[in-house]
């Protein structure tokens, strides 16, 4: 695990993303991360979804920060799901 990254656990249904987004902090930034909501589950059903698979979820984070992928505005956005 590493120590320099915090998850909040803070996942909500971002409706204009229309994407899942949560927040975390990386040696003190604070990014946000986007899981963009497959076009055959609800909003309500992704977000529940999302939130089983927390810790799924914050690996393949993790693993996205690492190669410092965010934005001007601290954004960065997940791989789509193959399977969900």
């Amino acid at each position: 695990m590493n120590q320099q990254l915090i998850f909040n656990h803070d996942f909500v249904f971002n409706a204009a993303q229309d994407a899942v987004s949560f927040s975390c902090l990386l040696a003190g930034l604070r990014l946000t991360g986007f899981i963009a909501r497959p076009s055959e589950v609800s909003a309500d059903a992704w977000l529940k979804q999302v939130k089983a698979a927390a810790f799924d979820w914050e690996d393949v984070a993790e693993q996205a920060l690492t190669e410092e992928c965010w934005n001007e505005a601290g954004e960065f956005w997940l791989p789509a799901p193959v399977k969900y």
